[in-house]
C-alpha cells in the first residue's frame, strides 16, 4: 500500500545514490556523500561498477553495528576494501535485514554485455511500513522485474548500459506502482531529455517523480580519467621505445 511519508522518506543524491530515512536509516549504492554522517543503520549494494560501489563513502557511513548487503561475489572485495563482513545475497531471496523485509531481485542486462547475468548482480524490495519500494539496479525490462509487485519503483532510464526510458516506461507501466523515480542518468548518459521522455511514456496511472539531484556528469569524468590514463601510457610506452 502506497503511503505519502514513506515517498517523502526516499532522497536520491545524485546519480543511483539513494538514501530512505525512515525509522532506519538505509543507503542503497552510496556515492559523492557530503561530510562523514556515519548514520548508516543498512547499507546495499547492487553491484560493483564504480558509480554503484564506493568504499570511500561507505566508510563515511559506517558507525559500529551498520549492516552492508552485497552480492554474493562482491563479499570479498567489500570486506577488503570496508574492513566490514558484509551479508552475502544471491537473486532470488527473502530476509529480514535490520528489522526490515527485504528481497533481492536479479539484476542484468538482456543483450549488452554491461551486467551480465551470470554476475549475480541485485536490486532490491524493501517492506516499508506497508509499502514495497523496488530498487532495481542496473537492469533490463527482465522477466525477474516485471514479476515484483511494489507501490514505489526507482529504475535507470539512461540507455546505453541499462534501459532507455522507452523500455523503463514499458517496465513501469507492466509493474503498475503508486509513483515512479527515475534515476541514473546524466552527461553522456541520456541527457537532461531522458526523465522527460520516460514521462511521456509512462501510464497515467502511475505518478512520475522527477528528482533534481539526479543528473550528473560522472561520465564525463570517468571517460577523462580512463583518457588520462591511455595517455600517461602511450607517453610512458613511447619514452621507453626511445631507449630501446
Amino acid at each position: 500500500m502506497f503511503q505519502q511519508e514513506i515517498l517523502q522518506q526516499i532522497q536520491v543524491n545524485i546519480h543511483s545514490s539513494i538514501c530512505i530515512r525512515g525509522e532506519k536509516v538505509i543507503y542503497i549504492d552510496p556515492l559523492k556523500i557530503d561530510g562523514e554522517p556515519h548514520d548508516a543503520d543498512l547499507i546495499l549494494i547492487t553491484h560493483p561498477h564504480f558509480d554503484h560501489f564506493s568504499p570511500n563513502d561507505i566508510k563515511k557511513l559506517l558507525k559500529e553495528d551498520t549492516v552492508i548487503a552485497v552480492p554474493e561475489s562482491m563479499a570479498q572485495i567489500t570486506k577488503l576494501r570496508t574492513g566490514r563482513e558484509p551479508v552475502s545475497l544471491h537473486p532470488g531471496q527473502s530476509l529480514t535485514l535490520c528489522g526490515i523485509p527485504a528481497e533481492t531481485v536479479a539484476a542484468y542486462n538482456l543483450r549488452k554485455p554491461s551486467h551480465r547475468r551470470s554476475s549475480g548482480w541485485i536490486g532490491y524490495v524493501l517492506t516499508l511500513g506497508e509499502t514495497r519500494v523496488y530498487i532495481t539496479g542496473d537492469t533490463d525490462d527482465t522477466p525477474e522485474s516485471r514479476a515484483v509487485q511494489c507501490d514505489i519503483l526507482l529504475l535507470p532510464v539512461s540507455g546505453i548500459f541499462t534501459m532507455n526510458a522507452r523500455q523503463a516506461a514499458a517496465l513501469t507501466n507492466e509493474i503498475r506502482p503508486h509513483t515512479v523515480i527515475p534515476i541514473h542518468y546524466g552527461a553522456l548518459l541520456g541527457g537532461r531529455k531522458a526523465p522527460e521522455e520516460f514521462r511521456a511514456a509512462v501510464s497515467d496511472m502511475t505518478e512520475t517523480d522527477i528528482r533534481d539531484t539526479v543528473y550528473n556528469n560522472l561520465m564525463i569524468r570517468q571517460y577523462a580519467r580512463i583518457l588520462a590514463i591511455a595517455l600517461l601510457c602511450g607517453m610512458i610506452g613511447y619514452i621507453i621505445g626511445s631507449f630501446l
